[in-house]
């Protein structure tokens, strides 16, 4: 392995049991600025921070009933207009580990003091330009990630923010729920290990990912993770959009990872099956499936027992797991990914 490893990003993944636990902690003593009627959430970011913007923004809409989009934080520089129509009420939340990534900050200078935005950071630096200029900030003080990629961050600030929408939506069940999520993350690192077959096989050069709703912000942090720790060919899709052209690239050289639910395993498994006849093989990381289903995929790494779409963060141990794996088998270090810096600063005009 090259350089002088000294495991952080490992050790970030495997302590994500704690910090689930100081997250939930946190949040059940915040208390939030009541969201206005008729105001629809925009949840932003870059990179990482967007991908979990795309899941939050899902998550958030299913359990409160109310409107919620995600879009890139550069779009609300690059064509503001276009992210935020002038006659609707808008509370933008602008996610960012760092709190200091120049597209963040300046995506809420440009339109945070529009009549009809407010704002809303999660971060985990309280000192931070973001949380000076939004009107309020969910600040994850107790995560210090010293590895450039994100893993326990996302998790946690993706946490948080369902334990948000939660509260927003006065759901005491959401809340039960979510409460199980510090105990669940522990089965979930120890059962994720079993990726490492996957990881570690030399014959897939591809690897896909899929997932929809909720989970498609997953499939595409997942490919993230992939790229910055090994520079793998990979992509991610929303499920079923797989098969109107991407399909064409499966083949015996690649490996196709579907992140799923029990409400959509009746769709997933097919897919599934589609691709290993093309020589594909093809792998499920989700609830319990049957028998039956789990024949019909090349392996099913399993989220603990009793996994519901309000644990969807379970999956990350998976993924990061599958990447940092496929990193040691290649001989680098994912804790200094290639062109990366842990925050991107850029001049602005």
């Amino acid at each position: 392995m090259e350089g002088n490893m000294e495991r952080y990003t490992w050790n970030e993944i495997n302590d994500q049991p704690s910090v689930m636990q100081k997250t939930l902690q946190m949040l059940e003593e915040k208390v939030f600025e009541p969201v206005k009627k008729d105001t629809i959430l925009l949840f932003t970011g870059c990179g990482t921070s967007y991908y979990l913007a795309c899941s939050a923004a899902k998550y958030y809409q299913k359990i409160t009933g109310k409107p919620a989009a995600a879009v890139p934080a550069s779009e609300l520089i690059l064509c503001p207009d276009e992210a935020i129509a002038k006659g609707s009420n808008y509370k933008i939340i602008i996610i960012s580990r760092s709190g200091t990534t120049t597209e963040a900050v300046e995506a809420i200078k440009r339109v945070g003091e529009w009549a009809n935005v407010s704002s809303l950071a999660v971060t985990c630096n309280e000192q931070s330009p973001l949380c000076t200029i939004c009107n309020e900030a969910i600040v994850l003080s107790h995560i210090n990630e010293k590895s450039v990629v994100m893993t326990q961050s996302f998790s946690a600030m993706l946490f948080s923010l369902q334990l948000y929408s939660a509260k927003m939506a006065g759901s005491a069940q959401a809340w039960n729920e979510l409460d199980a999520v510090p105990h669940k993350m522990e089965e979930a690192l120890l059962q994720s290990e079993k990726v490492k077959g996957l990881s570690e096989d030399q014959t897939r050069e591809k690897v896909i990912y899929l997932g929809s709703g909720m989970y498609n912000g997953l499939a595409k942090e997942a490919t993230l993770k992939l790229k910055e720790m090994t520079q793998t060919h990979c992509e991610s899709y929303c499920s079923l959009e797989f098969r109107h052209g991407p399909i064409s690239i499966a083949d015996s050289r690649t490996a196709i990872v579907l992140i799923g639910s029990s409400a959509t395993v009746d769709y997933d498994v097919p897919l599934l099956e589609d691709c290993r006849r093309l020589g594909a093989s093809v792998y499920y990381i989700g609830p319990e499936l049957s028998e039956k289903n789990q024949e019909k995929v090349t392996d099913a790494f399993l989220l603990p027992n009793g996994t519901t779409e309000h644990h969807l963060v379970l999956a990350m141990p998976y993924v990061q797991k599958i990447a940092f794996f496929r990193a040691e088998w290649l001989g680098l270090n994912p804790d200094l990914p290639k062109n990366l810096t842990q925050v991107v600063n850029i001049p602005m005009r």
